[in-house]
């Protein structure tokens, strides 16, 4: 069976399960409608208190899943500057100017790190 890590990624079997999804209508339905069962069907050992939700992106749509911050934010993080902060929420990278990036597909492209949570 396998566990979920303490990240709550399978990488490997999310794959599958979405390729699954992708391939079977039957199979996503259940996965959207009752998701803890079918990952159990599937061989998952979740956690009473896990929660799981499964959401289905749209054209119009699109999921941005951020981790959890439990247990891994450093202790010493030393603080932002203005600039970095400004940098950041533009969209922008730390000593790059702002562009417009107007190349977003959203996860359903299939990009790395677009898994469903």
């Amino acid at each position: 069976m396998h566990e979920i890590s303490a990240s709550g990624r399978i990488t490997d079997v999310e794959a599958q399960i979405i390729n699954q999804a992708m391939q079977d209508s039957v199979f996503r339905d259940r996965l959207l409608t009752n998701p803890k069962a079918v990952l159990s069907e599937q061989g998952l050992a979740i956690p009473e208190d896990v929660q799981i939700q499964v959401l289905q992106e749209t054209a119009n749509q699109y999921y941005l899943i951020l981790p959890s911050m439990s247990g891994t934010e450093p202790a010493s993080a030393p603080p932002l500057s203005e600039a970095e902060l400004e940098a950041i929420s533009g969209g922008a990278g730390i000593g790059r100017p702002r562009t417009s990036n107007t190349s977003w597909t959203g996860c359903a492209s299939g990009q790395s790190g677009c898994v469903a949570g």
